[in-house]
């Protein structure tokens, strides 16, 4: 009698899930939740591939599983990276705006310096902001999603900092 593809799948489930999960735990570095949740998006993935991978043998099948797992973990990684530097920096985006009201000439023509330093994207986002224009606004006149253009001003407030460092401490 024939395996079903639900036997064969709960076979290689069985077979595999504790080695994945301690892959992605202690090789992958993650913590236990986060395997958790991933080791399932992965076995989510199988499933819905698996009249693609079925005919496979043990071996490659074993390195299939892997293969996702890492690419699962990189890509929670990257995206964990990207909102944290969003979230992370937009309260200090505020802080600077706040601080930016009270500089005087001289310091601004530094910062004005500053910025014609950065890339023309981050200038013109940058200028743009400090007129006090919306991100919704500037992602229209832009052609850029909101999300990118918060990225780009983070990045050049970031840069902004490292320019003039403890030379405007009034900024930050």
């Amino acid at each position: 009698m024939e395996e079903t593809n639900e036997e064969r799948f709960t076979r290689y489930f069985c077979q595999f899930n504790d080695d994945l999960f301690l892959y992605v735990v202690r090789d992958l570095e993650m913590d236990r939740d986060t395997a958790i949740d991933l080791i399932s998006d992965v076995w989510v993935v199988f499933w819905e591939k698996f009249h693609t991978v079925k005919d496979l043998q043990e071996k490659q099948i074993r390195k299939w599983l892997w293969k996702t797992a890492y690419n699962k973990v990189r890509n929670y990684r990257r995206k964990k990276c990207y909102y944290s530097e969003i979230l992370c920096t937009t309260e200090k985006l505020d802080e600077f705006q706040a601080a930016e009201a009270g500089v005087n000439s001289d310091q601004e023509e530094m910062l004005e310096e500053c910025i014609r330093s950065l890339r023309p994207v981050e200038q013109e986002v940058v200028n743009t902001r400090r007129s006090g224009q919306s991100y919704k606004d500037i992602s229209r006149k832009m052609n850029k999603s909101v999300a990118a253009l918060e990225c780009i001003y983070c990045r050049a407030v970031k840069k902004l900092k490292l320019m003039i460092g403890d030379k405007l401490t009034s900024f930050w």
